[in-house]
């Protein structure tokens, strides 16, 4: 029997050892691709978790940055009001003064000024916050996957965001002499009789917009971003000097000057809605409410007559206001929750410049470039 089986095998040895180098082939080829699939399924739960962590990183930073953001706008928007302080204007005017007249005019200038100091300042805050917290955020997230000397600390980045805090003092007083002077060049000459219109006041702020922006004395302030960031500020740190040159280089980039800028237009566009809802509100049309007799039937006269709109249509466009009556209701949109939402300009400015999509954008690729080197 063994003999049978011994040369059953003889004769069919090659069969066999063939058959073994396939079955072996497959095994080892088998084996293979399930290494391979577990090293890329461990590649892709790495990159997965790696991901998810990143997100999360990213996410608490975007709410620190919102939080810090919302808190020095509120600084700076009430260091704003106390270097124009209307109010002191209006007390005097209470009392009939004889210079009356040219409290009046001072009142105009600091009123227009305030609003435009106010859109500028918090703009350029946001902007300069959003790259200066996501370059940190970038940092740290790095230090936090990577072993080795950190490349940011505590110190550093205490030294890094106290940057902005020349800005919230006489960074707005210097931004706030410069508005006033373009402030005076457009408002000046309008005088406090003149029935004025909603298309005037956008034309009035647009004016105001565009001498800034072609301003060769002092500069544009979107463009002057860095010099009330850095320009008052002594570096001696080779770490120090190197993030402060990567913020220099973000924030003199043609994309982020062309996000300021439509920041800023976004903003005027908010106050000038908010001026129409002024005008739509002070409009009062005179209206008769009482019966009348005709051919023997009784009607009513005015907005009770049967078809007539009780709610007619405003066309603010067609409006107009005598400039020295929009000023105060003007000034209250800054000093009092007149707005809608029951708020005011500063805390609505806040608000849309916290949520404006294009700083959020602009912030995630900030963080997303300093997170990868």
């Amino acid at each position: 029997m063994f003999s049978v089986v011994k040369n059953f095998l003889q004769r069919h040895k090659r069969k066999f050892i063939v058959t073994g180098a396939v079955f072996g082939s497959l095994y080892l080829l088998m084996s293979y691709a399930q290494k391979r699939l577990r090293e890329w399924q461990e590649k892709e739960a790495k990159k997965f978790f790696e991901m998810t962590r990143k997100k999360q990183h990213f996410e608490s930073t975007e709410r620190t940055c919102n939080q810090t953001i919302l808190t020095l706008s509120k600084i700076v928007s009430e260091s704003i009001l106390r270097i124009l302080n209307t109010e002191e204007i209006i007390q005097k005017l209470q009392d009939n003064p004889d210079n009356k007249l040219a409290l009046w005019e001072q009142m105009k200038i600091m009123i227009f000024t305030r609003i435009c100091v106010l859109i500028y300042a918090l703009s350029i805050l946001n902007v300069t916050l959003r790259a200066q917290l996501n370059i940190i955020g970038g940092y740290l997230y790095r230090d936090s996957v990577h072993d080795g000397e950190p490349l940011i600390d505590s110190e550093l980045q205490a030294k890094y965001l106290s940057l902005c805090h020349h800005f919230v003092g006489p960074g707005v007083e210097d931004l706030s002499k410069q508005i006033e002077k373009a402030v005076k060049r457009v408002v000046e000459p309008i005088s406090l009789k003149k029935k004025i219109t909603l298309q005037e006041v956008e034309q009035i702020f647009w004016s105001i917009q565009t001498i800034l922006c072609t301003d060769t004395n002092d500069g544009d302030p979107i463009k002057k971003m860095v010099h009330y960031l850095v320009d008052h500020t002594e570096i001696n740190d080779a770490k120090f000097d190197t993030i402060v040159k990567e913020t220099m280089d973000i924030l003199e980039s043609d994309e982020v000057m062309s996000v300021a800028m439509s920041t800023v237009s976004r903003s005027f566009s908010l106050v000038v809605d908010e001026v129409a809802n002024l005008f739509a509100v002070k409009w009062v049309p005179t209206k008769k409410n009482h019966l009348e007799v005709v051919d023997d039937q009784v009607i009513t006269n005015g907005a009770l007559k049967l078809g007539a709109n009780s709610d007619p249509f405003v066309d603010v466009n067609k409006l107009d206001m005598h400039f020295v009556k929009l000023l105060p209701v003007v000034n209250e949109l800054i000093t009092k929750n007149t707005c809608k939402g029951n708020t005011n300009i500063p805390d609505l400015l806040t608000q849309q410049l916290t949520l404006n999509e294009k700083l959020k954008v602009f912030g995630a690729n900030v963080y997303e470039v300093f997170s990868n080197i």
